[in-house]
C-alpha cells in the first residue's frame, strides 16, 4: 500500500537533496565565487549567503581560510542538514534559517551571495526589489552583491534530460523528477516524487512541486535600476566573459 503527501519544497527533498545534485561540482562553483569575490573586493573577510541549502558552497568557501561565513536559508530542513555536516567537520559556519525577504540580522558584511538560480524562486518584481533593499541595508561600505539567475534558453535545454529522472538512491529511497518549461509564462516546474519505505510494508510517497520564475538579462538589469545598486559586472556562466542573451546562466556582481 502506499499514500501519496504534498510538502513543502525543501522539505522532504532536504534528506537526500545532496544526492540528488551529486554531479554538481560545488569545488568549482565556490573557487568561482571566491574568484569574483577577489576581483571585486580582494580585502573582503566577513560572508552572509543566502538561499545555502545544505551548506556545500558556504563549508567548501570555508576551506579556504579566508573568509567568516553566516550561511541562511529558509528550509528548517536544509539548515538541519547544513549543520550536521558543519559539526561532522568540525565547521565554523554559522547556519541560521533565516528568510531574506524578512532578514532577522543585526550585523553587516562585506559580500552577501546567493547561488543556484535562487533568484528564480521570486515570482514578483516586487519580491526582487525588497531582496536588492535588504541586501543593500546589510552590506559594509563598498560591499557587494553576488547571485545568479538561469535564462529561457537554459529551461529549454534543461528540460531534455531533467524530465522523467528517475533514480534509486543508496539508502533505498526512490526519487523521480518532471521537468516542464510554460514559455509564455516562463515558469520552469520540476515536481519530486520521494518514495520512502515506513513500517508494514507501507510506501510513503512524497510530492514537492518547485516553481521558478525564469528571466533574461534585460529583465533582471531593468529591475536592478529601480534599486540602489550599480552593475559592476554581469558574467556568463562560470566565467568572467560579459554575460549576453544567449547565456544560459548570468551572474550578478551589484556595488
Amino acid at each position: 500500500m502506499s499514500s501519496e503527501t504534498e510538502t513543502l519544497p525543501y522539505s522532504v527533498l532536504a534528506d537526500i537533496y545532496d544526492q540528488v545534485m551529486s554531479d554538481v561540482d560545488y569545488e568549482t562553483w565556490a573557487d568561482y565565487l571566491d574568484e569574483i569575490i577577489l576581483t571585486h573586493h580582494p580585502n573582503a573577510l566577513s560572508l552572509l549567503e543566502l538561499a545555502c541549502g545544505t551548506g556545500n558552497i558556504a563549508l567548501t568557501l570555508e576551506e579556504l581560510d579566508q573568509y567568516n561565513i553566516k550561511a541562511t536559508d529558509l528550509s528548517e530542513s536544509m539548515i538541519r542538514v547544513a549543520k550536521t555536516k558543519g559539526v561532522q567537520i568540525s565547521s565554523a559556519v554559522d547556519f541560521q534559517v533565516m528568510d531574506f525577504l524578512e532578514p532577522d540580522i543585526h550585523e553587516s558584511f562585506d559580500v552577501i551571495y546567493m547561488t543556484f538560480d535562487s533568484l528564480n524562486y521570486l515570482h514578483k518584481e516586487q519580491e526582487i526589489l525588497r531582496l536588492h533593499d535588504n541586501a543593500k541595508r546589510l552590506l559594509n561600505r563598498d560591499g557587494i552583491f553576488i547571485y545568479d539567475f538561469t535564462t529561457p534558453r537554459n529551461s529549454r535545454k534543461a528540460i531534455q534530460f531533467l524530465n522523467y529522472e528517475n533514480r534509486t538512491l543508496e539508502n533505498g529511497i526512490r526519487f523521480s523528477r518532471n521537468s516542464t518549461y510554460d514559455a509564455k509564462l516562463r515558469v520552469h516546474s520540476n515536481e519530486f516524487l520521494i518514495e520512502k519505505e515506513s513500517t508494514f510494508n507501507r510506501t510513503e510517497i512524497y510530492r514537492e512541486v518547485h516553481l521558478q520564475k525564469i528571466y533574461t538579462l534585460g529583465q533582471i538589469t531593468e529591475m536592478i535600476r529601480k534599486t540602489e545598486f550599480t552593475i559592476l559586472d554581469a558574467y556568463n556562466s562560470f566565467t568572467l566573459e560579459p554575460a549576453t542573451d544567449l547565456s544560459l546562466r548570468v551572474t550578478m556582481v551589484l556595488q
